[in-house]
């Protein structure tokens, strides 16, 4: 039985982010089951003195676990994006520029608008186009930021279209693609290959059997050849794309994710004792996650817990001095959160606010899906909340669209005067123009 839901809703809020010359990341599954709070206790933010983590302090590589609280405000709208079909169809033909420049700045662009504009009530017609130019990206064997820039699109393109037709059409030779380059030893991107593997299956793939054998795939193809090499980028997000992996397995089948989770293990430990604080962390989170979805069926202990706790414990205590003290905070944060999951059933809670609504997650299956859509969608995040039913279907969260105020918010944008889409937008607006102007022009006689 597949999993995929139909979208609906419209554009949403879209935050400043869009302006800086950072592109997000890729990684996301949906699921209509409410998901399991599995028995543990949630942190009382109540008790803590909460902070508003704004979208510039809210760095994917730390950990946000412990922050008793992350604000998502968006910021005032300054331009319209008008009709972002007609900008994206002329970013599509700009893809056919020879010079890799040109066509790497043309695919930021096009990033930048899949992540902070939900499209997944238009494009209709074009949204295989759209894919196939993005898989061209990542074929290209002139430019690795070109081939980057496509791969995150990739991911986008199921964020914004994965539950509709087209998707479970091209998810296996989208898969397959994505398997080769994550896995190609002469690839330059397996890191962002693996993320957007991640979240075309979490996605689009059929059921938890799918997402059980490709973490399987990505812990013996990606992570044991990564971890060997040292490459920890690629570390990194093979432990993320796991964990997304991971949410989907346990929330379906606890024996089921022990097995998987059980041949990974050893990997795990390696990670936690690697010098990058991000692969860390991210193992600490996985831990976590196993555990609090094994414990909540019956009262269990990992093969090695004694020594994950141990390494836990040292790292909850480790001195700044090798690495930046923001980053040994986020380490001792996420320590000491895995540490109130394995050792007494707690788990943190991260708040969200949105439209004047906040939306709460207290286990670590929520929490790591949502890490994985902030990596995907960056800024964009808070758009696709209000507008996207996937992302409502999978954080079972849902927006009253009928107030006057969240209807003049729709299809709004933050928009530099000096960036690519502002470009674009400015080229098709002059297209739009002299077409205008064309038709006024009387007939010669």
């Amino acid at each position: 039985m597949s999993r995929r839901t139909r979208a609906d809703s419209n554009n949403g809020l879209l935050r400043s982010a869009l302006n800086s010359q950072r592109v997000p990341s890729s990684n996301g599954r949906s699921s209509r089951r409410d998901t399991p709070r599995s028995g543990t206790r949630s942190l009382q933010a109540s008790q803590q003195a909460s902070r508003d983590v704004s979208d510039d302090d809210f760095d994917d590589s730390a950990s946000v676990m412990s922050e008793d609280t992350w604000l998502g405000e968006d910021d005032e709208p300054v331009g319209d994006v008008g009709d972002w079909e007609e900008l994206l169809g002329g970013a599509l033909e700009a893809l056919g520029e020879k010079r890799a420049a040109a066509r790497e700045k043309t695919l930021a662009s096009i990033v930048r608008l899949m992540a902070h504009v939900y499209m997944g009530e238009g494009l209709e017609g074009r949204r295989v186009t759209l894919l196939e130019a993005l898989r061209r990206g990542a074929r290209s064997t002139k430019s690795a930021r070109e081939r980057e820039l496509a791969l995150r699109g990739v991911a986008l393109w199921f964020v914004n279209f994965g539950t509709d037709a087209e998707a479970e059409a091209e998810f296996g030779s989208v898969s397959e693609q994505l398997r080769a380059l994550a896995t190609d030893p002469g690839s330059d991107v397996r890191a962002p290959a693996v993320a957007a593997l991640g979240m075309a299956n979490f996605v689009a793939g059929a059921d938890f059997r799918d997402a059980a054998e490709l973490a399987q795939f990505v812990q013996a193809r990606v992570l044991a050849p990564a971890l060997e090499r040292r490459a920890m980028d690629e570390v990194r997000q093979a432990l993320e794309t796991l964990g997304l992996l991971l949410t989907v397995v346990a929330d379906a089948d606890a024996a089921l994710a022990e097995r998987v989770f059980d041949a990974a293990l050893a990997l795990h430990m390696r990670a936690l004792k690697a010098d990058s604080v991000d692969v860390r962390v991210r193992a600490a989170q996985n831990f976590a996650l196993v555990h609090q979805a094994l414990n909540a069926h019956a009262p269990f202990a990992f093969a090695q817990q004694d020594e994950l706790v141990g390494v836990l414990e040292m790292l909850r205590h480790e001195s700044s001095k090798r690495h930046g003290k923001r980053s040994v905070a986020a380490q001792r944060a996420a320590m000491r959160d895995a540490l109130r999951t394995i050792e007494a059933g707690d788990a943190p809670e991260l708040r969200l606010a949105l439209h004047g609504r906040v939306v709460r997650f207290g286990d670590w299956i929520r929490i790591l899906r949502l890490h994985a859509f902030r990596a995907a969608l960056g800024g964009g995040l808070p758009a696709h909340f209000l507008a996207n039913a996937l992302l409502q279907d999978v954080f079972d969260v849902e927006f009253d669209d009928s107030h006057d105020e969240f209807q003049l918010n729709k299809a709004r944008m933050v928009v530099s005067p000096s960036s690519e889409l502002a470009k674009l937008r400015s080229k098709d607006m002059r297209k739009r123009r002299a077409a205008h102007h064309a038709t006024l022009q009387p007939d010669d006689e």
